[in-house]
């Protein structure tokens, strides 16, 4: 059968009946055969290539099998049953016919391939892949948890789609994680043409397991509650002894006797008179193959009054606001920004959280998701203040605490263009160690580097280096280029003294001048000694001045040993209209230099302003009156549905907020200390006001809510249950926050009147704290469920229903035998041939052969002696004694006595000579 993948093309045809018309039209000196040939040669080219611009393809049938052996390596499966798989794998392709095709594809959380899909060899597997079971134990793959729907996708990529395609699975078939379920995906499966065949593998030998410890996420202070343990055992351990641990403590000891099946086990009651976060640990005094799974852990909160998590970025200048939240009824906890918990589940306890300039350098990418997921998911509140290193000072720009602030961090309408030059000190006292394992220009190396990251994508940035000559290895000019930038830094080096301070700082004046830049700036790293007049070191300060560039000197050295010209690198900022920076720890530098960059971007205003305020009849604000002059603010914008009490003399936001998924989130763009507020501190409503703004951030309390959240969960999937006291169409939003720093809604289904269900997997271990929100007035719930181990380890049951299931659904075998596997089935597949490669090459052999006939001259002359020839008798050879001779025939031994007979070429020259005569 063949197909035209491009018909279009076959409208040239139209060409052949042209052709045919201008043969007939021609005429040529030529005999009438040569004339036939040439025609039919020149037509069949043409055809040819027609054909092969149609893409013309021949469809072949045939039986061809293509297998893909997936191999369960989780956690779950034994290593032995690696080594029996693949004896099943060996046995199946040694029956496999030579066109046909398999591979290898191992899996656990991902799949990995082994094998990629090849043709089967005469030798079988075991010859081959003498090292496959113990190259699979070697994978790179997440083995505690099983994607099985995951693989089969890989699987199903991989088989080639001119095959029969088939799939061979081996698997105790606990699929855990992905989120999708495979009976979900079944009729795709289905859909995709490919036989799935299950083999179950036997899963390791687990005794007993803590399922779930089962705790309130929350009572009051002084209330008893029960803990129930969920534990299931297969008999083989009657008597079992378990410890119950809160915060690492022993408290008690239990001991039951069991047997084999699923059990709900009560722990002694529990009463808390403090309030706090309080994990409770519970652990099986047992041994068999899996103690991770022995146990379980929860976490309750004992809560009377409403708690703030105070963090503040100077720690000596906390006592206005703490006696604000004090005053306003919080248990106020303070802490540093390096005090910043680490876990959601931890930071859950506190209802509302404040930083005050808090930059977001100390804190790491998971604190800062962790913020984000305590406001959207748990609906607490967020309040922000300022200072200088805050907001865009303090690197929030691109980073989850940015998302949830109601303002971005550059200014709107006001972003000029920066250019600025770093000028590195690279003499010799660079390689001295600045205590620990660092190099003082190493230091100074990763900070210039963190400050190129900090500027923006339209600020330009140069480098220069110095000492006692000027290094090559910089960028003189300005340039956006941050990786030109950052390649150059990196090859800084210390060399010889200190002398051309001087030159190096003109240098960098002069291409700044001739800069179109709105804000210009010299960043100064060096210790300050150099061989150069003092007096001309000002002098050139002052020019710098006169330019509107401002040079910010920080001083390398340590200040115990005095071994930095702090004085003249003081003065040099401060005649330039920049700052000195004081360097206390040289591990420091590359902090101070990200301030440093982010200074010359003026995210800040410093200058006396009265406020204004732009929402009088809010709750927030209501009755506050007029508002004290304050002497400084961060520069923002806010963002589009953020709303905006108080502004400043720029129009800018000072307060402003807005709703973050379940919660609240307020920003304060100046501080609430001297430096900036210090008219606000004596001011007679300093505390209504700071009341207002927390108040206005704390979510509603969960013992108010008149609905009932509760969780639980087996193999993985969690079921949420939201209990309503009466009917009602009152919408809820439902979200879970869960321990890698993901957070997801929840959909739920309406069951009965009163009561809403839904699920979510259970991927990772750790706490997962759901929220239940009433949209109608934010009435809240919270509950938490934990995991306290990965989910690889819940259950070790095979599960045969859905080995069963994917065979059955994809018309495969359930526990097949090796001919089984590789047996052909269905109707043969078509395998697609393309001719048009074939064609092109014919049309070029005939259209070259058209030529040789075309202008070369056979006659038939010729074409009779060539087949003549071919009839004559060979030559006959004869044995003379011990010699062979040759004897001619008869026919070569006779002289051909006829006159020899001029050629059709011969005629036609001497025709032509004879006309020339005339």
């Amino acid at each position: 059968m063949f197909d035209l993948r491009a018909p279009l093309f076959l409208i040239l045809l139209v060409a052949i009946p042209v052709l045919i018309f201008v043969q007939r039209r021609t005429h040529l000196g030529t005999t009438k055969w040569r004339k036939s040939v040439t025609f039919c040669l020149r037509g069949a080219a043409l055809l040819c290539a027609i054909l092969a611009l149609a893409n013309l393809h021949r469809t072949h049938k045939e039986q061809r099998l293509a297998v893909a052996f997936l191999i369960d390596t989780s956690e779950s499966i034994p290593r032995a049953q690696y080594e029996e798989a693949f004896k099943q794998i060996n046995a199946a392709v040694a029956k496999l016919r030579p066109a046909d095709k398999f591979s290898i594809i191992s899996f656990g959380k991902e799949a990995s391939v082994v094998s990629e899909i090849r043709q089967k060899q005469d030798q079988l597997l075991e010859n081959t892949f003498t090292e496959i079971p113990e190259t699979l134990a070697e994978q790179t793959i997440r083995r505690d948890s099983t994607d099985v729907l995951n693989a089969l996708k890989r699987a199903i990529a991989l088989l080639p789609d001119d095959y029969h395609r088939r799939i061979v699975l081996f698997s105790d078939g606990i699929h855990n994680t992905g989120g999708t379920s495979i009976e979900d995906y079944l009729p795709l499966l289905s859909a995709s043409n490919v036989e799935i065949l299950t083999i179950p593998l036997n899963a390791v030998d687990d005794a007993v397991r803590v399922t779930e410890l089962q705790i309130p996420s929350q009572v009051r202070k002084g209330q008893r509650f029960r803990i129930d343990a969920i534990i299931e055992t297969d008999g083989s351990i009657p008597k079992l002894n378990a410890t119950l641990y809160r915060k690492n403590a022993l408290i008690d000891e239990v001991e039951w006797n069991l047997e084999a099946g699923r059990h709900v086990l009560s722990l002694p009651m529990q009463q808390i008179s403090e309030e706090g976060n309080y994990r409770y640990e519970l652990k099986l005094n047992v041994t068999d193959e899996i103690p991770e799974n022995n146990q379980g852990y929860s976490v309750v909160k004992i809560q009377d009054k409403p708690h703030a998590l105070y963090v503040e970025g100077d720690l000596e200048q906390t006592t206005p606001l703490r006696t604000v939240l004090e005053e306003n009824g919080f248990e106020v906890e303070i802490r540093g920004p390096e005090e910043m918990p680490t876990e959601l589940v931890e930071l859950q306890r506190s209802d509302i959280l404040v930083l005050s300039n808090v930059s977001a350098d100390v804190l790491s990418p998971a604190q800062l998701q962790n913020i984000e997921n305590y406001v959207q998911d748990l609906g607490h509140g967020l309040v922000v203040i300022g200072g200088k290193r805050a907001y865009g000072p303090g690197g929030y720009t691109d980073t989850a605490l940015a998302r949830v602030l109601p303002v971005e961090m550059t200014p709107r309408d006001r972003k000029d263009t920066v250019a600025v030059f770093f000028v590195l000190d690279t003499s010799g006292s660079m390689a001295n160690y600045a205590g620990g394992h660092w190099r003082k220009i190493d230091l100074a190396i990763a900070g210039i580097s963190a400050g190129i990251d900090n500027l923006e994508a339209d600020d330009v940035a140069g480098v220069i280096s110095f000492s006692a000559g000027k290094q090559a290895d910089v960028v003189s000019e300005l340039t956006s280029d941050r990786d030109m930038l950052l390649q150059a830094v990196g090859k800084l080096k210390p060399t010889g003294g200190t002398t051309l301070m001087k030159e190096a700082i003109e240098e960098a004046y002069g291409t700044l001048k001739k800069n179109d830049a709105k804000r210009k700036h010299i960043i100064l790293l060096s210790d300050g000694k150099s061989d150069e007049a003092a007096s001309d070191l000002l002098e050139l300060a002052a020019q710098t001045a006169e330019a509107h560039i401002s040079i910010t000197t920080i001083a390398i050295g340590d200040a115990n040993r005095d071994d930095a010209n702090r004085e003249l690198l003081r003065q040099l900022s401060e005649i330039s209209g920049g700052h000195p920076v004081t360097v206390e720890n040289l591990q420091q530098l590359p902090t101070l230099l990200m301030e440093a960059v982010r200074e010359t971007q003026r995210y800040i205003v410093q200058e006396p302003f009265q406020p204004v305020i732009t929402a009088p009849s809010e709750p927030i604000i209501a009755g506050i009156g007029i508002l004290p002059q304050l002497h400084g603010y961060t520069a923002t914008t806010e963002k589009q549905t953020a709303q905006v009490f108080i502004r400043s003399h720029k129009d800018e936001p000072l307060l402003a907020g807005w709703n973050f998924g379940l919660g609240k989130a307020i920003a304060w763009t100046s501080d609430a200390k001297p430096a900036w507020a210090k008219e606000w501190i004596p001011w007679q409503n300093f505390g209504k006001f700071w009341g207002g703004v927390v108040n206005w951030v704390l979510p509603a309390a969960d013992a108010n809510a008149d609905f009932d959240l509760r969780g639980s969960f087996q193999r993985g999937i969690a079921t949420v249950n939201l209990d309503t006291r009466s009917s009602s169409q009152a919408s809820y939003e439902v979200r879970v926050a869960g321990p890698n720093g993901t957070s997801e809604p929840i959909e739920m289904q309406q069951m009965t009147s009163t009561r809403y269900s839904g699920r979510f997997q259970m991927q990772d271990s750790g706490s997962y704290i759901i929220t239940a929100q009433r949209e109608s007035d934010k009435q809240k719930r919270i509950e938490v469920l934990s995991l306290p181990y990965p989910i690889e380890y819940v259950d070790f049951r095979v599960n045969t229903d859905l080995l069963k299931m994917l065979a059955a659904g994809t018309a495969g075998i359930h526990d097949p035998t090796s001919a089984q596997i590789a047996a052909s089935a269905g109707a043969p597949t078509e395998k697609q041939i393309s001719l048009a490669q074939a064609l092109l090459v014919a049309a070029a052999l005939l259209f070259v052969l058209e030529m040789i006939l075309r202008h070369y001259s056979i006659t038939n002359k010729h074409i009779a002696a060539f087949f003549g020839r071919l009839r004559r008798q060979p030559v006959r050879t004869q044995i003379v004694g011990t010699t062979t001779q040759t004897v001619p025939s008869t026919e070569r031994t006779r002289k051909d006595t006829a006159s020899p007979q001029p050629t059709e070429a011969s005629m036609n020259r001497l025709l032509a000579a004879k006309k020339r005569a005339r």
